[in-house]
């Protein structure tokens, strides 16, 4: 397929200029016009110039004011301007250049200088339409990946329990910190309600964004299939059976094995007995008792393909009415900030929870987004951030 030669614009009130300029230009296609006026017309039809050849000295408008008023309209100001001129003196190349010119060619031609001149000039041009194009190409590109990841942040959010159903887990006293680092999270929570019985999952898959998210939505289907059609309560074996899925599913492939997983902590609470039962694969529990923080740590195995497969370790628990129960991922200890740009560390994040144990539930999540927001000062968030708390009341 042929290309069109590219197109310059003469604009010159001497006709003998314009037929000696069309002659030496005759591998591009050269299209002319006598008044300044005409010119401006002409730059900014359907099929622009790639170039304009200006005269200066022209009757009506001069040659500057033509390249201002091109300068200035969002349709021509990209085009580039060569002056046509007889005067070399610092003044009319000063003009010339501040009013928008590229280029200047003086009067009489050198007909070799000005295909030199012209053909650089062209080239530019191209380059930058090209890119104009290439950097456009890209946005429809971004704009098309991005509104389909917030359509997948919509029905990530919609696979999350709803407020309601938080509240009919987990009664009134409770709140969460949901934090993406890009649109879409790696984090996720659920939470079961059976007849004397509550589950709580916090879960931090590999990764963020868009990988993150993918194995999020996984995690989840397979800690449901666990938790409401296996009928399982114990949270250690919940875990071995989730690391189970995930390594079967993942491992399909021999050749392309996927070492992803995701770390997670989880609590079945018996409201009969007032105890409670945890499993972390590389994260912790927290209570709050009396203005004391318990912790208790999980196994340091992730949910997923790992060298040492073992059991998880169950944790039997006796809470008391009033406990103050945390779980989390590791994205709010280990966000850099600060004075001296360093992570937060678990001991501040204990600190921050002892600080506000007091208040009501949603005004600690308040102060957990104010703590996190002002530690991070102008820093990235390096991670997705999960945080859930709420209060055990000990049924009468």
């Amino acid at each position: 397929m042929l290309l069109s030669p590219q197109k310059i614009l003469i604009i010159d009130d001497s006709k003998a200029n314009i037929l000696m300029l069309g002659e030496a230009l005759s591998d591009y296609k050269c299209v002319a016009a006598t008044k300044g006026e005409n010119g401006i017309r002409i730059a900014k039809g359907i099929k622009k110039p790639d170039l304009i050849l200006l005269d200066v000295v022209m009757p009506g408008i001069d040659g500057y004011e033509v390249c201002r008023r091109l300068k200035a309209d969002e349709e021509t100001k990209n085009i580039p301007i060569i002056f046509l001129s007889a005067a070399t003196d610092s003044n009319s190349l000063v003009k010339g250049f501040s009013s928008g010119g590229v280029d200047f060619i003086t009067k009489p031609f050198n007909f070799e200088e000005l295909r030199i001149r012209v053909s650089t000039q062209l080239r530019l041009k191209k380059s930058l339409d090209d890119n104009t194009r290439y950097l456009k190409s890209i946005e429809e590109i971004y704009s098309t990946i991005t509104d389909s990841i917030f359509y997948a942040q919509r029905i990530q959010e919609a696979s999350l329990p709803s407020n309601l159903h938080l509240k009919e887990t987990l009664g009134e006293d409770f709140f969460i910190v949901y934090k993406p680092r890009d649109i879409v999270s790696g984090d996720f929570y659920i939470t079961h309600r059976t007849e004397d019985k509550t589950i709580i999952v916090a879960a931090d898959c590999t990764g963020h964004g868009v990988p993150g998210a993918l194995m999020s939505m996984l995690g989840m289907v397979f800690f449901r299939e666990a938790i409401r059609f296996d009928n399982l309560t114990t949270p250690s074996v919940i875990l071995d059976r989730v690391r189970n899925a995930i390594i079967n599913t993942l491992a399909n492939n021999t050749e392309n094995e996927v070492q992803d997983g995701m770390d997670a902590s989880v609590v079945c609470i018996n409201h009969s007995e007032n105890t409670m039962e945890f499993a972390g694969a590389n994260l912790p529990l927290y209570i709050i008792r009396n203005g004391e923080l318990i912790e208790y740590k999980g196994d340091r195995i992730p949910v997923g393909p790992y060298p040492q497969i073992r059991p998880y370790t169950n944790h039997l628990i006796n809470i008391t009415n009033n406990d103050l129960i945390y779980q989390f991922s590791d994205g709010y200890a280990d966000q850099f900030g600060g004075s001296f740009n360093k992570k937060l560390m678990a001991k501040r994040f204990k600190g921050i929870l002892l600080e506000h144990h007091k208040l009501k539930m949603e005004r600690q999540k308040y102060k957990l987004e104010e703590a996190f927001s002002k530690w991070r000062g102008l820093y990235d968030q390096i991670d997705d951030v999960l945080v859930m708390g709420y209060k055990f009341n000990a049924q009468p």
